[in-house]
Formats: C-alpha cells, sequence, structure tokens
C-alpha cells in the first residue's frame, strides 16, 4: 500500500509539473500572436535597441515559409496581411515659390505627417516614465523606418527627389506611429498660357505611395491647410491665390491593376493685378497715346514735319517689338498664339498703317495732290484711336470667349 501511494504521489507530481509547462507554454504563445509583444523599458536601454527587439521578437513569431520569405526582412510587411492598413494624412504648406511659367515648375517647401496602427511595435512603458512615446530624429529615423514598415510617398511630377529638411518618428505604447517630415521640391505643373498675362494657373501637389497599391494601403486625408492665415502671402512673386483644394484619389501604374492611392491638392493661382498693369497695360497706353499724338503731326506742311512723324512711327514699331521680346522672357514657347503675341501684333498693324499712311500722305503732296493729302491725313487721325480701340477690344473678347481647354 504504501509503495502504491507513494506510487500515485509521484504521478500527481510528474502530471502536475507537465500541466504547468504546457500552460506557461500556451500563455506565451498566445501573447506573441496576440502582437503584443510588451517590453518593460529601462532606463539602460535606447529606443533603437527596443524597437530593435520589437521587430526581432515579432519575426520569430512567424516563421518564413520559404526561402525567399526568410530572405526578406519581416519589418516590410504591412500589418495586416488581411485588409489594406488605413493611413492618416496631414498636409501644411509652407511656402509656393519661383513660379516659372517658361520652365512650367515651382519650388515648394511643406510638411507631411503619415499615421497609422502596428499592434506589433505595442509595448509596456516603464511605470516610472512620464511620456511613454519613443521618439526617434536623426540619423535615427533611417535606421527605425528600415525596421518597421512605413508607407513610402513620392511626389508627383517632381524634377529631381525631395530635399528632406527634418524628419521624426515616434512610436506610442498601443502601436500608434507617427511620421513627420518637412521637405523642399521643385514640381511641374501644366501652365496654359492662352490669355497671357491673364494667367489663371493650377498648381498640383501629388503625394503618392511609392511601394504599396491600395490593396495595401489607403490614404485618409485628415488635414490640409497652409502654415499662415493669409496664404497669400506664401505665394512668393508676382502671383495670388483664387482657391484650394485637396482631395484623395487613385493613380495607375504599369505594375498594379488596382492602383496607388495619391492625395491631389490643387492651388489655382493667378497674376496679380498691379503686375499685369505695369508690365502690360501701361506701356501699351503709352505706345497709343504716343503713336495717336505723333499721328497729328502734319507732313504735308514743311519738309522739316515729315521727319518727325516718320522718325516717331518708326521709333513706336521698334518700342513695341522690344517690349514683346523682354515680355516673352516670362512665357515659354508654345506652338499657339496667345493674347499677347494677338495684342501686340494689334499694336504693330495699327503703328504699320500709320507709317503708311504718312508716307501716302507725303507722296501725295510731293505730287501737287495737296487736298487728296490732307484728307487722308485728316481722316485718320481721327480714326486711328477708335480703329486701335476697337481692335483690341476685339481680339480681348474673343480670347476670354473661347474655352481654350477643350
Amino acid at each position: 500500500m504504501k509503495r502504491l501511494a507513494f506510487g500515485q504521489f509521484i504521478l500527481v507530481c510528474v502530471l502536475t509539473i507537465v500541466w504547468y509547462i504546457i500552460a506557461h507554454t500556451h500563455q506565451a504563445y498566445a501573447l506573441n500572436m496576440e502582437g503584443g509583444h510588451r517590453i518593460a523599458l529601462s532606463k539602460s536601454e535606447s529606443e533603437v535597441e527596443v524597437v530593435s527587439q520589437i521587430t526581432e521578437q515579432f519575426a520569430q513569431t512567424k516563421p518564413a515559409d520559404n526561402f525567399l520569405q526568410d530572405e526578406l526582412s519581416n519589418s516590410t510587411r504591412q500589418p495586416s496581411p488581411y485588409k489594406p492598413t488605413i493611413v492618416f494624412v496631414y498636409v501644411a504648406l509652407n511656402t509656393i515659390s519661383q513660379i516659372s511659367l517658361p520652365d512650367k515648375t515651382y519650388n515648394i517647401a511643406a510638411e507631411v505627417v503619415l499615421e497609422w496602427q502596428d499592434g506589433r511595435l505595442g509595448f509596456t512603458p516603464n511605470s516610472k516614465q512620464t511620456n511613454a512615446l519613443l521618439k526617434f530624429n536623426g540619423d535615427d529615423v533611417k535606421s527605425i523606418l528600415g525596421k518597421i514598415w512605413s508607407p513610402s510617398f513620392a511626389i508627383g511630377h517632381e524634377i529631381q527627389p525631395r530635399e528632406i529638411q527634418n524628419r521624426s518618428v515616434s512610436i506610442a505604447p498601443n502601436g500608434w506611429v507617427r511620421v513627420y517630415e518637412q521637405f523642399n521640391d521643385i514640381v511641374k505643373f501644366d501652365a496654359d498660357i492662352h490669355t497671357f498675362p491673364f494667367c489663371d494657373e493650377t498648381l498640383t501637389l501629388a503625394i503618392r505611395s511609392a511601394l504599396d497599391d491600395r490593396s495595401n494601403v489607403t490614404f485618409d486625408l485628415q488635414d490640409f491647410k497652409f502654415i499662415s492665415p493669409n496664404p497669400s502671402k506664401q505665394i512668393i512673386g508676382h502671383w495670388s491665390m483664387k482657391k484650394i483644394d485637396a482631395r484623395t484619389q487613385g493613380f495607375n501604374r504599369l505594375d498594379s491593376k488596382i492602383g496607388f492611392p495619391e492625395i491631389v491638392v490643387s492651388i489655382d493661382i493667378q497674376h496679380k493685378p498691379q503686375y499685369i498693369i505695369f508690365n502690360f497695360f501701361l506701356p501699351l497706353f503709352v505706345i497709343f497715346v504716343a503713336a495717336a499724338a505723333v499721328a497729328w503731326i502734319d507732313p504735308t506742311k514743311t519738309p522739316a514735319t515729315a521727319s518727325p512723324r516718320l522718325s516717331g512711327t518708326l521709333t513706336l514699331i521698334l518700342t513695341t517689338i522690344a517690349l514683346k521680346l523682354s515680355l516673352a522672357q516670362e512665357i515659354p514657347a508654345v506652338n499657339y498664339i496667345t493674347l499677347t503675341d494677338a495684342v501686340f501684333g494689334v499694336t504693330v498693324f495699327a503703328l504699320l498703317l500709320s507709317l503708311i499712311t504718312s508716307c501716302t500722305s507725303i507722296y501725295l503732296n510731293e505730287n501737287k495732290q495737296e487736298i487728296l493729302s490732307k484728307q487722308i491725313n485728316v481722316t485718320f487721325r481721327k480714326i486711328y484711336p477708335f480703329l486701335y480701340v476697337g481692335c483690341m477690344s476685339g481680339v480681348v473678347l474673343f480670347f476670354f470667349t473661347v474655352n481654350w481647354k477643350l
């Protein structure tokens, strides 16, 4: 009996130990599978080491299925393999400068914040810590982003890769990740100069997912704003802002049939009135007044009056052509006629008509036809202002009534 009781006691002990080992193993396995890789933070551990331990432990919970997966870092996989990861996006524009119509480019300084949830990065903060966030700046950011999954983005139609001024990463105990980036970039835009200098241009800033299509990532625009309460002051140059809009959409690439997510910011701008007045209307008005005044010089009275009439008209023609060439430096070379071309064409045509009239009047006067010569000169000086203004108004009306975007 004693041996039997002793054997039963040994059996119960062995079973208890086995049950304890199984229960403890199952509990540890369950905790790891839930993605709560909780690590108590100690003051001696650096934040880089903590995140490194998090990613290494997560990689051990799901072994690779084949050799290729074993070679790939587990940190490049999205948080949820069954549904797209929602990335919340915040965009703030600092300045828009160097808007160039000939190059069809502009410079932009902006800030972008990306936020998403990654349960694999959850941790238990040290009870003595007042701030549980893990924060990384400077060179540590590149190291951290190389160990965790992050939604890489690119700027659409940029001339060269954007210049990153500042970047930081923060991770909350619940696995909430926040990436902040401040950058400068040069971006292309489609310029329409049919009605130059009355330019209504649209600057677009497209923030696109660089690696993950919409089956893996979706963008959710939370906020978009200018840093300044007066956005027009953030646009440097002779431009003012009309309106601004931001929307989330998708764009197609050859490597995905369902497209990639992107956020498109549209900024409608126009030339400032003072730029149009001082660089366009005022010079043309001076040329018009001078041409009308020269027309009142009678070249038939004496030979001395013919010279100012002809030389003055020739000078105005050359001045108009020089003004047109100076404005040509601000507009791109296009294969269509712009409002500027038409307006200066009308001005040169009116001046040439004045020159031909003067030469005709002088010729008739020299051939003893003073009456006809005087009638032509008097008639022209009366109709010249109305002719010029009428032709100019017709050209402007035509360009503003045609829908050039069709």
